[in-house]
């Protein structure tokens, strides 16, 4: 094993890098996905209600 795979402060940084990148996946983008697309749809609905619904 080299010097860094023992280094306690090397581990508690990769375990601190580890439960950040699991909140990312798990919490934070799928969270910003739904504001986004809820967002984009919320802009769409005062749209029609203020111009009213597209012709052809």
């Amino acid at each position: 094993m080299s010097e860094m795979e023992t280094d306690p402060a090397m581990q508690v940084e990769k375990r601190q890098e580890r439960r950040m990148f699991m909140f990312i996946t798990i919490v934070l983008f799928p969270l910003l996905s739904v504001m986004l697309v809820g967002g984009y749809g919320l802009l769409i609905w005062v749209s029609q209600m203020i111009w009213g619904p597209p012709t052809a």
